[in-house]
């Protein structure tokens, strides 16, 4: 087997676990397409950086050692690959945050187109849905008239349908069209806390109900803005994987800023990072094939002279959450992972419910007195173990349907 990694090491989206992580920003974000896209074909071939890798993703809130039905040294994030053959191990930078990509395949050529189909898929999904981005469809969208009908590409008119219906069955717990909350807060910027009537009235400009779909048409019946960002990630990752299944690998693991896309066969190994010390894994998972959100106030927090803000609104109050827990969502769809995590993030009290209703499993990491606990839903329950003294590991009771 033969494993080759490249990376841009001075512009990586975190460090080694000496140092901390870094945020980047979306003019960073551009210049490592750029670069590292380049650097993918022209660049320097080096040794492998998975230890670098681990300390990434704990950073981002979990660790990887792909494919657990291999040899694997947890401690460095290495293992063998699924199948016999070449792997290739990329890290640039996409959709405004890092990019951790390895494939597995018969050769060296397959490794590299797949992984440039899989980075391509990432930034058609940025160029459509991302509202850093001018020339974007939700950034069109969200310019257009009030009750003017726009036309979306297929593919954006599929996943903003597909957001729309997560917000109706999780009853606005998640919604993209909270834009107006996230200015009023100053969430992309340096933070600040609106005045009560700027709030109010982002409020009143928010909600997912006035946006209305017909066939290919989309009209906003009220000034709320498109937000991507709790499930831009997930649709990325749900269209590299469609690029990745109709290739030649046989296996792939993509961190993509703290959410992983595992493709191949049998089941992979990862870390969960504790909800407030980000650099410290608590619990190993082994998850089949599929998507891992995590969402957390760890993530990114803004400091402010009144204290620190989160980044997770709760769209019932308008409100960044304060709560100090992290969910993680498994699913086969990396959308739906993306969105439920935000979703369960602001309710855990729905999570058997959720993880029931959607055919996910869930896992809640609640930090205490005595120590952190972990309750996970029985998909997953004997397939994690702690990493950690005290950290107790308690079932979510299945839930029970309500007879009508």
């Amino acid at each position: 087997m033969t494993r080759t990694s490249l990376h841009q090491p001075s512009l990586l989206p975190c460090e080694p676990l000496r140092a901390p992580s870094r945020v980047s920003t979306p003019r960073q974000s551009a210049w490592w397409n750029r670069r590292g896209r380049a650097a993918s074909v022209n660049g320097p071939w080096i040794g492998s950086g998975t230890s670098q890798v681990l300390a990434c993703l704990l950073a981002s809130g979990c660790a990887s050692t792909p494919a657990s039905h291999s040899v694997a040294t947890p401690e460095l994030g290495q293992t063998a690959p699924p199948s016999p053959g070449v792997s290739l191990e990329r890290q640039l930078g996409v959709m405004g945050t890092g990019l951790d990509i390895v494939i597995w395949a018969p050769d060296r050529t397959e490794c590299l187109t797949a992984s440039e189909a899989a980075v391509r898929a990432l930034e058609d999904t940025e160029a459509r849905l991302s509202t850093w981005l001018d020339s974007s469809e939700f950034s069109g969208l969200n310019r257009a008239p009030v009750g003017t009908e726009q036309t979306l590409s297929p593919m954006t008119h599929e996943e903003l349908k597909t957001a729309l219906g997560i917000a109706r069955a999780t009853d606005g717990l998640f919604d993209p069209t909270l834009g107006r909350l996230i200015q009023a807060w100053d969430l992309r910027g340096a933070g600040r806390i609106p005045s009560d009537r700027e709030l109010q009235q982002a409020r009143r400009d928010s909600g997912f109900g006035v946006i209305e779909i017909n066939g290919s048409q989309v009209r906003r019946n009220r000034g709320v803005l498109l937000e991507e960002g709790a499930f831009g990630k997930g649709a990325g990752l749900d269209r590299a994987r469609e690029v990745l299944v109709g290739s030649t690998v046989t296996g792939a693991s993509l961190n993509l800023g703290g959410q992983w896309l595992f493709v191949g066969q049998g089941e992979w190994s990862l870390q969960l990072a504790h909800p407030i010390h980000r650099s410290e894994a608590v619990l190993h998972l082994n998850i089949p094939s599929g998507s891992l959100a995590t969402s957390a106030n760890s993530e990114r927090q803004l400091e402010l002279p009144e204290g620190p803000i989160g980044h997770l609104l709760d769209p019932r109050t308008g409100v960044p959450s304060k709560a100090n827990h992290s969910v993680s969502v498994w699913a086969k769809s990396a959308l739906l992972a993306d969105a439920l995590s935000t979703a369960l993030f602001i309710d855990p009290s729905r999570a058997a419910e959720f993880a029931s209703r959607f055919d996910v499993d869930v896992v809640i990491l609640e930090p205490g007195d005595s120590g952190l606990r972990a309750s996970i839903t029985r998909g997953l329950l004997e397939h994690s173990r702690p990493l950690i003294p005290g950290v107790k590991i308690v079932p979510l009771p299945l839930f029970l349907p309500t007879a009508q």
